[in-house]
C-alpha cells in the first residue's frame, strides 16, 4: 500500500469512529465587546460569516473575514478576535465537540482554517435548520443536529481535500503508527502484544491507550478493518469467498459466521446482493 493511499485509509479510519455533539448554535452581528485575547479554546467552532468584517488570530496568523466564508476553528488552541470598527461581523457559529475516542479529531486532521463557501444558501439553510433542532424537543432533533453536522464537516473536508494531512503531534503520532501496521498486515495475525512493542507500551496500558484513542478495542478495530476490507472485495472483485477471507487473515468458517454477525447476510448472499456474480460453489457448502 503506497504512502498516500495508507494515510486516506487512515483519515477514513478516523473519520468513521468520529462522535459528534453540538453545543450551541446561533446567529449574531457582534458588538465592540466581541474581543478577546489568547483565549485557550475547549470547543470547535464553525463561523459562516455573512456580513461586516473583523479579525482573528490562531495558530501565529491573522485571518480578516469576509462574507461567504466559514471558519474552522478548533478546540485545544489560543484564539483571539475582534470586530471590525465600522462594520461588525455578523455570522452563524455553532460550538460543537467532535472526537475520535477521547480525542479531538482536528487533533488527529490538519486543515485548513477557512474555505469558501460554493454554495452559500445550503449553508445557510443549514444553519437555520440547527438553530431551530438545536431548541426542539422532537425525539428525532439529535440524529438530524448530528446529520447537519456532519454535512458541513464533510463538505469542508472535501472542499479543502489538498490541504488535508493527518497530523503529526507527538499525541498522534503513536497512534498513526499503529494504524498503519494494521492496514499493511491485514491478512495476517495481529496481536496485541504485536501493537504494544510497535509503540513501546505494556500491553495492558496499550489497550487502555488504543481504546482512548479511537473509541474501540484493538481486536474490535481490527475485526471491523477486516470486514470493511472483505465487504469491498466481495462488492467489487471476482476472488472467491474462501481467498477474500485469506486477505483479512481468517479462516473461512470464522469469516463466513462473523460477517453475517455483522452483515446479516453469508459472504455469497452479501456478493449476489451487491450485484456481483457468484463465482465458487465450494464456498456456499462452506458456509451453510
Amino acid at each position: 500500500m503506497d504512502q498516500v493511499k495508507l494515510q486516506q485509509q487512515l483519515m477514513r479510519s478516523y473519520l468513521d469512529n468520529t462522535q459528534i455533539t453540538l453545543q450551541m448554535a446561533h446567529y449574531t452581528k457582534v458588538g465592540a465587546n466581541w474581543r478577546t485575547t489568547n483565549m485557550m479554546t475547549d470547543v470547535n467552532r464553525f463561523y459562516f460569516i455573512r456580513e461586516g468584517g473583523g479579525w482573528i488570530h490562531i495558530r501565529g496568523k491573522d485571518y480578516y473575514p469576509e462574507p461567504g466564508q466559514l471558519y474552522l476553528l478548533p478546540a485545544g488552541m489560543k484564539l483571539s478576535y475582534a470586530p471590525d470598527a465600522v462594520n461588525p461581523l455578523g455570522k452563524y457559529w455553532c460550538h460543537f465537540s467532535a472526537t475520535v475516542g477521547d480525542v479531538n479529531l482536528f487533533q488527529m486532521l490538519e486543515l485548513p482554517h477557512w474555505i469558501d463557501v460554493k454554495d452559500e444558501p445550503r449553508l445557510e439553510a443549514q444553519f437555520k435548520q440547527l438553530l431551530e433542532l438545536h431548541t426542539s424537543s422532537a425525539v428525532t432533533a439529535p440524529l438530524r443536529i448530528k446529520s447537519i453536522l456532519f454535512e458541513i464537516i464533510s463538505e469542508f473536508i472535501e472542499q479543502s481535500e489538498s490541504q488535508l494531512h493527518l497530523a503529526s503531534t507527538s499525541s498522534t503520532s503513536k497512534i498513526n503508527i499503529v494504524l498503519s501496521y494494521i492496514e499493511r498486515h491485514l491478512a495476517e495475525p495481529i496481536t496485541v502484544e504485536d501493537l504494544a512493542k510497535l509503540v513501546h507500551f505494556h500491553p495492558n496500558y496499550f489497550m487502555h491507550y488504543f481504546k482512548s484513542m479511537m473509541g474501540l478495542s484493538p481486536i474490535v478495530y481490527i475485526n471491523k478493518k477486516r470486514l470493511e476490507k472483505a465487504r469491498r472485495m466481495l462488492a467489487t472483485t471476482e476472488m472467491s469467498v474462501s481467498a477474500v477471507a485469506d486477505e483479512i487473515g481468517l479462516e473461512l468458517y470464522y469469516f463466513s459466521r462473523i460477517f453475517k454477525k455483522q452483515s446479516g447476510l453469508s459472504p455469497s448472499d452479501y456478493r449476489k446482493a451487491s450485484g456481483k456474480a457468484y463465482i465458487a460453489e465450494e464456498d456456499d457448502i462452506t458456509e451453510s
